[in-house]
């Protein structure tokens, strides 16, 4: 059994950095970036518990607009938005609870970082900034893919004891 684990222990062991200064650095921007999206982005398209009843979500529910936007993508996600729009809000939701916590930090960020480039790709341009806050969750994950949560995290602790 331990064996059959391996490959799951190496995919979120984090980057081995040792001293303080560091680990603070790579856990603030994680944990910003976790309640951002869990908090402030995820609640007004995807029905969470924390999602303010004025939003009119139940738990697991897509808003109505972001089912439109999804639309908008064109080709596949014309054929199923609903299912894309869905799990959208399902990787910001969660996705920003597993980052504040550290845990499977590497592969959150890989499914954070392809609905962001997908939404950077697909989405209409408006000839606006409003895409800026997509592109930076863009970049923290590929930043969290390769370091993972730093000492700090949960995965620090679930890979460090034998």
């Amino acid at each position: 059994m331990y064996h059959q684990l391996q490959p799951i222990k190496k995919l979120i062991i984090p980057f081995k950095v040792d001293a303080l200064l560091p680990n603070v650095l790579i856990l603030i921007p994680r944990v910003i970036t976790g309640y951002l999206l869990s908090f402030v982005f995820a609640i007004n398209k995807f029905g969470t518990p924390w999602t303010p009843t004025s939003m009119g979500l139940a738990y697991f529910e897509v808003s109505d607009w972001f089912v439109e936007l999804v639309k908008q993508f064109g080709t596949p996600f014309s054929l199923m938005p609903e299912l894309f729009a869905w799990s959208a809000g399902f990787t910001e939701a969660l996705g920003g609870i597993l980052l504040i916590l550290g845990l499977n930090t590497r592969i959150t960020s890989f499914f954070i970082t392809v609905t962001m480039f997908t939404t950077i790709v697909f989405r209409p341009w408006d000839y606006s900034w409003n895409i800026m806050p997509t592109f930076i969750f863009f970049c923290l994950g590929l930043f969290y893919m390769g370091f993972g949560s730093g000492k700090f995290g949960l995965d620090y602790f679930l890979t460090t004891k034998e």
